[in-house]
């Protein structure tokens, strides 16, 4: 069985996601997450189980690929769903500045987690994250701890390295995913949006 590390480090997609000004990540969690090799590989491969598309991190870690389809699927439907096509529940994490949110709107039902001015924010214990930003910690709780977690921002860079930072926290990467063409695919192909009416974190 291969052990990552938890300890964060600035891993080269969050370097440039965050900008060579950005500060450096200063938590440090103490437990170690494991990887489970894809079965008949080799572990020197770095490829693991899924039923998904995946891509490989910079940091080797296999994550899931999120597509527009994927995406509008998972949103609440005012009308039921048809017992033939069940809802796929995902939580949807936008990890843009409440800044670009005022400006653009959100993925209806998304949560914003500022990858940039909060990188330590899926380090949080589930009660540090809450009194932080006011809603309960990603998959913290017992209803949506096996629920898939998608990381999306305005281009894919930051999701991408918002959901390594993820697995360094100890997510299971299984439940891990990332909407590549993020908001500049989903505007482009019409999603729906809502108006972002949260506030900036302290």
């Amino acid at each position: 069985m291969q052990s990552v590390s938890r300890t964060p480090s600035t891993t080269p997609a969050l370097s440039r996601a965050l900008g060579s000004g950005s500060r450096s990540l200063s938590y440090t969690p103490h437990t170690t997450l494991s990887l489970r090799p894809q079965r008949n590989q080799s572990r020197n491969q770095n490829q693991y189980r899924s039923q998904t598309v995946r891509q490989k991190s910079d940091d080797g870690i296999s994550l899931k690929s999120y597509g527009f389809e994927d995406i509008t699927a998972s949103l609440p439907s005012d009308s039921p769903s048809p017992p033939s096509s069940p809802q796929k529940n995902l939580i949807l994490v936008d990890v843009r500045e409440p800044v670009e949110l005022t400006a653009t709107g959100i993925i209806p039902s998304a949560i914003c987690v500022p990858l940039a001015s909060q990188p330590d924010a899926l380090f949080l214990t589930p009660d540090e994250f809450e009194t932080r930003f006011g809603f309960p910690k990603p998959g913290a709780d017992r209803e949506n701890r096996n629920t898939d977690i998608v990381f999306y921002c305005k281009a894919g860079v930051r999701a991408r390295a918002a959901a390594q930072l993820a697995v360094q926290a100890g997510y299971d990467p299984d439940r891990i995913g990332v909407y590549d063409g993020s908001w500049l695919d989903w505007a482009e192909k019409g999603g729906k949006t809502e108006k972002w009416e949260g506030g900036d974190y302290e």
